[in-house]
């Protein structure tokens, strides 16, 4: 039933990624609402197999398979909630692909799930990896959001007014919704940081491995940049191309968290 479910969910996805890249082309009410509702369908499928899933596993997603699955599943919940909010259809042609493109190789990959060290099993341990996997969530969107305002950047630096220009937001909205998800997902990083230490011990935690380097160096990346913002008055293009760097050090940090040698092929 869990297959069947995740498989119905990603067909949904395709189905509304479809109708927002359409909607970015035809502009219309009524297909904006059928894409969110095919999101929203495939969000409940896929919210149901992710439960039952973790139902057997102590409550967390501790394969990469599941990593995947459900970064990509927060990442649509937040695009979601972004779109219904701001009535921003037009992110949809770029953000529901990119989600597409997070949760494929969860469907291709083994699912198998790692073992936990008892020392690290803990009541509280599902809530700490579905923060950090929130916050990778927003880095990402907040990341696709900033590659979207680097595209529309260009396109009034070079004056070519054409279709992105007239269905895009403008470069202050992306902006300050860049920095609402940046901020976001600092404050999730901050949590994972804070509740690791918690969860392995102070020694186990500072080894400094590649994932606590990697962690340590997009947390720092990223406090640093919104203390520009708010201090220095930093926006614009650097922040989005440093956005898109501190995302690119989260994942490495996502990859480190997984036994990449025990990953059992494909499917």
């Amino acid at each position: 039933m869990i297959p069947l479910f995740s498989s119905i969910a990603f067909h949904a996805y395709a189905l509304g990624a479809a109708l927002y890249l359409i909607c970015l082309v035809r502009p219309k009410e009524a297909l904006a609402w059928l894409a969110r509702g095919a999101i929203a369908v495939g969000l409940l499928l896929h919210g149901a197999a992710l439960c039952s899933q973790f139902a057997g596993q102590g409550g967390a997603p501790l394969g990469m398979a599941q990593g995947f699955s459900t970064v990509g599943f927060l990442l649509l919940v937040i695009f979601l909630f972004v779109d219904l909010r701001y009535r921003l259809p037009a992110l949809g042609a770029f953000l529901s692909p990119l989600a597409l493109g997070v949760l494929f190789p969860g469907l291709l990959l083994a699912g198998g799930s790692q073992v936990l060290p008892d020392a690290v099993r803990r009541p509280l341990l599902p809530i700490h990896i579905a923060i950090a996997l929130l916050g990778i969530a927003a880095l990402a969107v907040a990341a696709g959001v900033a590659g979207i305002y680097l595209l529309m950047e260009r396109e009034v630096k070079g004056k070519k007014f054409g279709l992105l220009f007239a269905r895009l937001p403008s470069l202050q909205v992306l902006d300050d919704l860049n920095r609402r998800l940046v901020l976001a997902g600092f404050l999730a990083l901050s949590i994972t940081l804070l509740t690791g230490v918690f969860f392995t011990g102070t020694q186990m935690f500072w080894h400094w491995g590649s994932r606590e380097i990697a962690t340590l160096a997009a947390w720092a990346l990223f406090g640093g940049l919104l203390n520009a913002r708010i201090f220095a008055g930093w926006q614009g293009r650097r922040v989005a191309l440093l956005t898109v760097a501190g995302f690119c050090v989260v994942m490495v940090s996502f990859f480190s968290s997984y036994d990449l040698t025990r990953l059992g092929g494909l499917r």
